[in-house]
């Protein structure tokens, strides 16, 4: 797998949630079965085997924290809590106190799951700010990183491009908190899995910047959430294509067939005015340049979230 880093620098876009689409999985943290906060070397490890559940195979193939960096360093711990959850009764914590030592976080990521080659998927994951201790934007902060890695075998031989989110906690400096303390929000990607695809890695970690500073604060997160059958770009477009010529012709007028839309527009879009007359005495008086069509954006590893407002 490659090493979970930074490569891009993502602008937050949103994307609406489509109807229809089907939940391949969803994960809400609910194992182990915790009665309070539960870090990790405390027993809230999502990776193990659900003391109560042996024969159930953990959702989770790796997590771990750092819960004794230094003397200077500060710490980071994770764990599963019961105290708020967007689902069922749990939720995933990372929790930081006086965190100044650079590159130090949390991670957990996902066995290997199955999936097919070709589909478009949405992958979601809910995050929400602590109340008591919640995390603040400053010169130092915390970084939540996604990649999701594709495999054409249960994870040895990878496929396509690696996709990447990079979405700073509790969100980016000049903008509004993308999480807060009052509601669950979500993030995640837009993507098409590669045609020789047949799983699909998910990896998460929550790191420190290397600004100076010391990070304090917690943050919760829940439904882990990836569904298909979404529309791609070109079949979004003709659908939006379709919907404005039925609402242009009348009843009586027959609207142009679907496969002639795309033609249509593009024609129409072509249409130049009439040159000026060669009588005109204004000789500043020129045709404008014709537009040039604008193809729809691709989806296909944008990313999207939803920041509550200032």
């Amino acid at each position: 797998m490659k090493p979970l880093v930074p490569v891009f620098i993502v602008v937050a876009l949103a994307f609406p949630l489509f109807a229809g689409a089907d939940v391949v999985f969803q994960n809400s943290f609910e194992s182990p079965s915790v009665k309070t906060r539960t870090p990790k070397a405390a027993g809230g490890d999502i990776s193990k085997a659900d003391p109560a559940h042996p024969e159930e195979k953990p959702f989770w193939l790796h997590f771990g924290d750092q819960p004794n960096i230094g003397a200077t360093g500060g710490s980071i711990i994770a764990g599963v809590t019961n105290e708020v959850a967007r689902t069922g009764s749990q939720s995933l914590f990372i929790e930081a106190s006086q965190l100044s030592a650079p590159y130090i976080g949390a991670f957990f990521s996902t066995r290997p799951l199955p999936i097919e080659g070709g589909k478009y998927y949405k992958i979601t994951l809910w995050g929400r700010n602590d109340t008591k201790k919640p995390l603040i934007r400053a010169a130092a902060q915390l970084f939540l990183k996604m990649q999701i890695d594709f495999f054409t075998d249960e994870g040895k031989t990878e496929t396509g491009d690696t996709q990447y989110l990079l979405q700073p906690l509790p969100g980016g400096k000049g903008y509004a908190s993308t999480f807060v303390p009052t509601s669950w929000q979500p993030v995640g990607l837009h993507f098409g899995a590669p045609p020789k695809a047949k799983f699909m890695v998910v990896s998460f970690r929550c790191d420190s910047s290397a600004e100076k500073g010391a990070i304090t604060g917690c943050i919760y997160f829940d439904d882990l959430t990836l569904e298909t059958d979404l529309p791609n770009a070109a079949d979004a477009l003709l659908e939006q294509l379709k919907k404005e010529a039925e609402a242009d012709y009348p009843e009586d007028k027959p609207a142009p067939k679907t496969g002639d839309m795309k033609e249509a527009a593009m024609d129409s879009s072509n249409e130049a005015e009439d040159p000026p007359s060669p009588d005109d005495t204004n000789v500043n008086t020129l045709p404008r340049p014709t537009p040039k069509p604008q193809a729809a954006p691709s989806p296909v590893g944008k990313v999207f979230s939803f920041p509550a407002k200032p």
